[in-house]
């Protein structure tokens, strides 16, 4: 009896941090009936939906047909950037560790047939595994120790769609918006959100954006340091000679090579060989035209496995000089945490499970994925900390009455709890698995059955409260 009381209270807790994350961001949507669908549309997010489209969001919402969440992700106004915004802040508050962190830059691929969805093409994708048509989206992700959670987003429009009038009209892109490459939308997202990162950040990015000597110049000048991939024809020194990164590697004596752990991954931790050399030529900056600061210096960096010494990847680094190795090796590693972000997002909250195609549909649903795998990111930190005992963030006051969901308080209308909403146990404890830390995928059925309230075998767990669904949620209007 006393471990089923001590379950009920973890399970209020979990449930009260998913209702105080909906009010923080209720006020975004204007209307109150777009704000309980955007309720309904997070929960079936995080709820065991096999894939989170329109019809199925709908079904397990209660609703007769999707014409709600559609108008949400379409037709409906509402500021998809100010939520955009908070879904940032909450993810930097919600996985600071006081260390700073690092903010990284990638992109994925979402598959999809046909022509009309805006920005597809047959194109690229390291994450499909070679060329097919897709879209392709520039992500910004921020890791810290405690856990990684994506935190901003543009999609990539290619020149065939940007010089495309009928094509634009027809996928509602803006007036505004014209081609710009994958670099050039990483800096718009790092320039967003640069105002609200904490001292000690770095930025990391895979070979797309390291080879561009604009982007690495663009990094300098906002005194942003950085750890970027690049090609093993990269050139570094101005003078004839030894000037690909790849020859100086392989020309390093062994004992220049450090093994150096890169950081936690959900299968334990990676060691690598490392060779860390600062490039002493003043006479060219490797970050192109930026010029380089008194207190910066530069690496050039070759990362091997021991047992295939022959197998490298390349990076190029700029930041305060005296850095020690430990920490170059540390930001190189948090581009593969992030992967592993992105693969949540996409497994557990219908991230590709979209069918709009529409400019606008696409970023909607796109950013309320992301608030709701930053949700589970920032959950999952906190039952990894032994320490933490989960406690509803917002107080009482003495004075005040507590709003029970659905109802009207002052001038905005909290969102009610959908029918299924159920809370149930949380993860089981961090202290019960040395390496469950690193395991966003192990933990996330499980925290996403105390926060919906489904098993995912079709059944329900007891709720610890009776909890009420605001009516109008049961049936579509």
């Amino acid at each position: 009896m006393e471990n089923w009381s001590t379950e009920v209270a973890q399970v209020t807790a979990w449930d009260a941090q998913l209702q105080e994350l909906l009010l923080q961001i209720a006020d975004v949507f204007p209307r109150a009936d777009l704000r309980w669908r955007a309720t309904a549309c997070v929960r079936g997010l995080l709820g065991p939906v096999s894939r989170k489209n329109g019809w199925q969001l709908a079904e397990y919402a209660g609703w007769r047909r999707p014409d709600g969440q559609q108008h949400l992700l379409d037709r409906a106004r509402w500021d998809v950037d100010e939520l955009r915004e908070r879904v940032c802040r909450y993810t930097l508050e919600g996985l600071a560790d006081g260390a700073g962190g690092v903010l990284v830059i990638d992109e994925t691929g979402f598959a999809k047939k046909g022509e009309t969805s805006v920005g597809v093409a047959r194109q690229f994708s390291g994450s499909l595994g070679g060329v097919f048509p897709c879209q392709i989206g520039v992500f910004a992700a921020w890791a810290t120790s405690r856990g990684a959670a994506l935190v901003d987003r543009e999609i990539y429009l290619p020149r065939t769609w940007a010089d495309d009038r009928e094509r634009r009209v027809t996928a509602q892109v803006p007036e505004t918006v014209g081609f710009a490459t994958k670099p050039r939308l990483a800096e718009k997202m790092i320039d967003r959100i640069r105002p609200l990162l904490p001292e000690g950040t770095w930025l990391a990015a895979d070979e797309v954006y390291g080879r561009d000597g604009g982007f690495r110049s663009f990094a300098e000048r906002r005194h942003l340091p950085y750890v970027v991939n690049v090609s093993s024809a990269q050139t570094v020194l101005p003078r004839p000679g030894w000037r690909r990164i790849d020859k100086l590697a392989a020309a390093a004596d062994e004992s220049e090579w450090q093994l150096i752990e890169a950081g936690p991954s959900r299968t334990g931790s990676r060691w690598w060989q490392w060779w860390i050399r600062p490039v002493i030529d003043p006479e060219e900056p490797i970050g192109a035209a930026a010029p380089g600061q008194p207190w910066s210096s530069r690496w050039m960096i070759a990362r091997r496995r021991p047992e295939h010494p022959d197998k490298r990847d390349y990076y190029l680094a700029w930041g305060p000089a005296g850095t020690p190795p430990q920490h170059l090796a540390q930001v190189a590693g948090a581009r593969w945490r992030v992967e592993d972000a992105i693969k949540l997002a996409k497994h557990e909250c219908g991230l590709a499970d979209y069918e709009v195609r529409h400019w606008h549909g696409w970023y909607r649903h796109i950013t309320l994925s992301m608030l709701a795998a930053a949700f589970l990111a920032v959950q999952a930190a906190h039952a990894s900390d032994d320490s933490h005992t989960p406690v509803p963030p917002r107080q009482t006051a003495a004075n005040e009455d507590e709003t029970a969901p659905g109802t009207k308080k002052g001038n905005v209308r909290t969102p009610p709890v959908p029918r299924d909403s159920a809370p149930t146990p949380r993860p089981r404890s961090a202290s019960s698995s040395p390496s469950s830390t690193h395991q966003p995928h192990r933990a996330t059925a499980e925290l996403r059955t105390a926060c919906t309230g489904h098993t995912g075998d079709g059944s329900t767990r007891p709720s610890p409260t009776n909890t009420t669904a605001d009516a109008a949620t049961s049936n579509s209007p």
